[in-house]
């Protein structure tokens, strides 16, 4: 009865249009001064203690690096490499437009920024270029919602500090997910693009499909190799006379410093390729294949290696004559490639904020916290110096909005901290478990029911007032039938996910309204074929654990 009266009141008061931290303070108070004894002196008390948690210092940290990078050019350059890599297939610019979120996604924490940084330079390029709007807008609303899942979230670190789970573990859980799930977006767009036959982006018109397709492949693959293996192997030197991790961070910043230049050189060019197509990808090959087949022997690996070598420069002058990619070893008409190349190299210093995040966390150099702190430092720097896009003059605007966003969910937060602070003076989480329990719900019809009970909750509240008012209440139910809390988290944040996409509440839609210029009705008519995607990728990560849990048991934070 007593939750009943609770939660009826807080919807009763949300009914009136009243803001949802305001709803959550008053039903607290109310229900404190009339049916409770519990002394006024522990509410104040509680509104301090509740947020007193070190990890929600992250949240300010996260919010300040994403504006950082919003204003700061990122978002462009991401969208730049995005394009060159696949905007050469059916709806290009739409796939971009979920790569470049996924990317920004894995350097912001929020949907919304997510949505503003990509969807106000994409969408009216894709206008432009031939694509419906409702196309557009669509790929936008629900991709920008890989900005809750793919790590750093600021929704995992409220869900960490409304059940005391770790952060870091639940960062690293949701890296599979995410990629899943941007990539079933990805298929969703290319399908409806193939389908209605929307145009491709071809960098060069003259090119066929395939080339495109193998010149960005082989783009790709230049960029992944020509950032990890100089650094690293600059940095084995630097080991001889420095200890620790220093000498790779040392030589990773001297080998960034000089790619502008590299970039811009010929005959760097043509060294970089004919090293890495000529001589690296047969290396590389070679090595797997000694490894695998046990070879010790000298004579032994130097045949396998000439076979492997042999064969792949015979495979590129066969392809060459089909392709016109390299007939005569000119490896600087792989256009593409070289494209994709020099845009990777324009955003790297954006996408290295993955690096310090996740790669601090895991190595143990920072906790999350610190990560949100490093992030923001880092994030001020490469907009106002390195990319030169965010004046200084405009850096007090940035921290202004920022502290405004950060002030508003901090006061939802300590809202809902007294919210949950009245349901467990009250035992009602525990009488809820018990009485689920008795019902005999398992696993599978428990996780089916909270599916259920936040994709209603996302009709009528905000994503982090679900994760700070639902959490508490649900995690020690699933805790008592054997859930591993990782894996719900990462469960919770896909329908925060969801709940953010479709009407009347989803933030998402009304950001991407304001930019598309579209009513509320309509985009919810054009986002409809990748929310039900995402509902089917919600059904696979709730009763499919290890989609969460592979990467955190793999690194030893998941037991």
């Amino acid at each position: 009865m007593t939750a009943l009266i609770i939660f009826g009141l807080l919807f009763a008061l949300m009914l009136t249009g009243m803001p949802i931290s305001i709803s959550l303070g008053l039903t607290v108070l109310t229900f404190l001064f009339t049916m409770t004894q519990v002394p006024i002196e522990s509410v104040a008390l509680k509104l301090f203690t509740g947020i007193e948690k070190f990890e929600i210092m992250a949240i300010p940290f996260f919010i300040l690096a994403g504006n950082f990078l919003t204003h700061g050019g990122v978002a462009a350059r991401m969208i730049r490499f995005a394009t060159s890599m696949v905007g050469h297939l059916h709806g290009g610019l739409g796939l971009a437009g979920v790569m470049a979120c996924a990317l920004f996604a894995a350097v912001s924490g929020s949907s919304p920024a997510t949505v503003v940084a990509i969807g106000s330079i994409l969408l009216p390029a894709m206008v432009k270029a031939g694509f419906p709007k409702r196309f557009g807008a669509g790929v936008i609303t629900t991709s920008g919602a890989l900005g809750i899942l793919i790590p750093p979230s600021i929704v995992m670190v409220m869900y960490s500090v409304a059940t005391n789970s770790s952060v870091g573990a639940l960062f690293m859980a949701g890296v599979i997910p995410g990629l899943i799930l941007a990539t079933m977006l990805g298929l969703t767009t290319w399908y409806l693009a193939r389908k209605h036959n929307y145009p491709r982006v071809m960098l060069f018109p003259d090119r066929t499909a395939l080339q495109a397709t193998i010149g960005s492949a082989f783009g790709g693959f230049f960029a992944l190799m020509f950032s990890v293996a100089p650094p690293f192997a600059i940095g084995k030197l630097l080991a001889l006379w420095l200890d620790g991790g220093l000498p790779y961070v040392l030589s990773t910043l001297l080998w960034f410093a000089l790619i502008p230049w590299t970039t811009r050189s010929v005959w760097v060019t043509r060294i970089v390729y004919i090293g890495l197509i000529v001589v690296g990808i047969p290396v590389y090959a070679s090595i797997l294949a000694l490894g695998a087949f046990d070879v010790s022997s000298m004579g032994s690996a130097v045949a396998i290696t000439g076979l492997i070598m042999l064969g792949w420069i015979t495979l590129i002058q066969a392809c060459g004559k089909y392709t016109k990619i390299a007939p005569t070893f000119r490896f600087e008409l792989m256009w593409e490639s070289l494209a994709v190349w020099r845009s990777f190299w324009e955003s790297v210093w954006g996408l290295l904020l993955i690096v310090v995040v996740m790669g601090g966390i895991y190595t143990g150099v920072f906790t999350p916290t610190e990560a949100a702190a490093m992030s923001a430092v880092y994030a001020f720097f490469i907009a106002v110096f390195v990319y030169k896009d965010l004046k200084l003059r405009d850096v007090p605007r940035v921290l202004l909005q920022s502290a405004n966003m950060s002030a508003m969910l901090l006061y939802i937060i300590t809202n809902a901290v007294m919210f949950s602070f009245i349901m467990t003076n009250e035992n009602i989480p525990q009488q809820l478990a018990d009485w689920m329990l008795a019902q005999g719900l398992g696993p599978v019809a428990f996780l089916l029911a909270v599916n259920v009970l936040l994709l209603m909750a996302g009709n009528v509240m905000e994503a982090s007032s679900i994760v700070l008012i639902m959490a508490p209440i649900l995690f020690p139910v699933a805790v008592k039938l054997g859930i591993n809390p990782i894996h719900f988290g990462i469960l919770i944040t896909v329908n925060m996910e969801v709940g953010m996409c479709h009407p009347p509440v989803g933030l998402n839609m009304y950001v991407a309204s304001g930019i598309a210029r579209m009513g509320i009705t309509e985009l919810t008519v054009a986002v409809w074929p990748w929310l039900l995607t995402m509902l089917v990728f919600l059904g696979l990560v709730t009763y499919i654990p290890a989609m969460s849990l592979w990467l955190p048991r793999i690194l030893g934070m998941v037991n």
